[in-house]
């Protein structure tokens, strides 16, 4: 039973298809339209009347075409993640703002003379807005991921899957997770913009830069790379809320990637500014040589901590969910 109605009916839910699935839901939809004309009007011809109730039950052409236009995801953040996405782009952006504030004033007394204000008004200005392009697309691009996977929440649908009630030692805190995402937004934030807020009086008593700006500004995807795995573990710990296989997996792994991070950008023997280094071999002469040679690496030293740090998460995470999860 061919009308023009059902015809445009059918066109306007087909036309933004792909074409290859286009012709299957267009005769799939003939199909169910004839059957529910049928079942309406038994042996009498319909009208377009009776035509125009059946296609009314349907829904309108846009939200049949919705229905065949995907596999249900058809936004980029959808409701299981959407208020902790929201969460988490704010915490990530006040954390970004204040690590450019504060970097922005360091700056301004390490110029001293040097400084004019309204150039570092309007440079602080432009840092922020790059900088928070750059946090919303990398937060929305991680939400984006978890939701493409369908990594899944704890959405249970009926009452024998509810969860048990977790130990109140089986759980992590929001306040860790957020600490963990504020530490890592405002290293990222700190190194790049304001490396010599890492100072050492020397000598004479000037203040002197630790480390190389020009060489750490060279190597700030390595930095960007790091801070992202940090941020990544941390927003799965913050989603999971509790010592999980997953949180245990993902945070060995982006802990591992984020060691070979810190020894790819540290083993640069660059990095240390070369004037802290000439002051300090100054300072410590004659049996103090290894001193001078300790602090002209401090590098390696600074190396040690990161990678200390790195190994106890992994490892007091390991044992969390190995003692928890035998518990169960």
């Amino acid at each position: 039973m061919k009308s023009d109605l059902t015809e445009r009916y059918i066109y306007a839910v087909t036309k933004k298809l792909p074409y290859k699935t286009r012709e299957d839901v267009a005769r799939e939809l003939r199909t169910l339209i004839d059957d529910m004309l049928k079942e309406r009007c038994g042996d009498m011809m319909p009208t377009d009347k009776d035509v125009k109730v059946v296609l009314t039950e349907l829904g309108t052409p846009t939200e049949l075409y919705e229905q065949y236009a995907g596999d249900g995801k058809r936004c980029l953040i959808g409701p299981n993640y959407y208020n902790t996405y929201l969460f988490v782009l704010k915490l990530v952006l006040i954390c970004e703002t204040v690590g450019l504030t504060v970097a922005a004033i360091v700056s301004a007394v390490v110029n001293g003379q040097d400084f004019i204000w309204y150039q570092a008004i309007m440079q602080w200005v432009g840092m922020l807005f790059s900088g928070a392009i750059s946090a919303f697309g990398f937060v929305t691009a991680l939400f984006a991921f978890f939701e493409y996977k369908e990594i899944s929440l704890d959405t249970n649908s009926s009452f024998d899957d509810l969860p048990p009630v977790p130990k109140k030692e089986e759980t992590i805190s929001k306040g860790e997770s957020i600490f963990g995402i504020a530490i890592s937004v405002i290293f990222l934030v700190v190194f790049l913009i304001c490396p010599e807020i890492f100072m050492c009086g020397v000598v004479d008593g000037k203040m002197v830069p630790i480390f190389s700006t020009q060489v750490i500004r060279n190597t700030w995807y390595i930095l960007f790379v790091f801070s992202a795995l940090g941020i990544t573990g941390e927003v799965v710990k913050l989603l999971d809320g509790k010592y999980t296989k997953r949180v245990m997996l993902t945070t060995v792994i982006t802990d591992v990637l984020s060691a070979i991070c810190a020894v790819w950008w540290l083993s640069n023997k660059n990095i240390i500014n070369p004037e802290f280094a000439s002051r300090v071999g100054a300072l410590f002469e004659g049996d103090s040589a290894f001193l001078a040679n300790m602090f002209a690496n401090f590098q390696y030293f600074f190396m040690g901590v990161i990678l200390f740090a790195l190994l106890l998460d992994c490892v007091v995470t390991f044992v969390k969910w190995m003692k928890y999860s035998v518990e169960k």
